[in-house]
């Protein structure tokens, strides 16, 4: 029963923004040191959600973050 609940949990921005301010604020303590570009990411995703709606849909697309309307966010960056 649980799990079900878990799996059609919906995703929104407050989901992906508490989850993204935590890496970042982890960025920028130090406590963490990923790649430049994933720090930019970071940081430009936190800017973004900040300006939507916290109950707007989010899903995560071929390496992008869409809104529920379809529209581009962010693309995650590929790191090699």
């Amino acid at each position: 029963m649980v799990r079900s609940l878990i799996l059609n949990k919906k995703l929104d921005v407050k989901h992906y923004l508490g989850i993204y301010q935590l890496r970042k604020n982890m960025q920028d303590l130090g406590v963490v040191n990923p790649s430049k570009e994933i720090k930019i990411f970071t940081s430009e995703l936190v800017e973004r959600l900040t300006k939507l709606p916290m109950e707007e849909g989010i899903e995560i697309i071929n390496h992008s973050f869409i809104d529920s309307k379809g529209n581009l966010i962010l693309k995650i960056p590929q790191i090699e």
